[in-house]
């Protein structure tokens, strides 16, 4: 499934592809079977990209595979819909947002986590 980005049809998809996994990846807190379940509504009841049944049926090959299920659903969902380009923009727009919380946190720890604020701060979060 192949894609030409110059028609409007096709930079739609790619923007709703963008969009959802951006969002989903922003904001779908849980794990994997949240983000599954978030997925469904939106690719199957909401945006009818899939079938209930092919969706079924991914999941059930997903779980076969190693690795984390939903991230693998949201790279060939995005595939479904838009070729290869949506293959690597579901993956990246998914998996982007946590990068980049988890190098913030990263960041934040390095350059602060030696005072005694943030000390305490993260002896809070750790006796939690």
């Amino acid at each position: 499934m192949e894609t030409k980005t110059a028609d409007p049809a096709a930079r739609r998809r790619l923007i709703e592809v963008a969009a959802l996994f951006l969002r989903l990846g922003f904001t779908s807190f849980g794990g994997p079977a949240v983000h599954i379940a978030i997925m469904r509504a939106e690719v199957v009841q909401r945006h009818k990209w899939v079938s209930e049944q092919e969706f079924l049926d991914l999941l059930g090959a997903a779980n076969l595979i190693p690795g984390p299920t939903s991230t693998e659903l949201a790279i060939y969902l995005g595939y479904r819909r838009v070729g290869w380009i949506g293959l690597l923009l579901g993956g990246v727009c998914f998996m982007l947002p946590a990068m980049l919380i988890v190098l913030g946190l990263a960041w934040a720890y390095v350059r602060f986590g030696t005072t005694p604020l943030a000390s305490g701060a993260l002896y809070g979060i750790l006796r939690w």
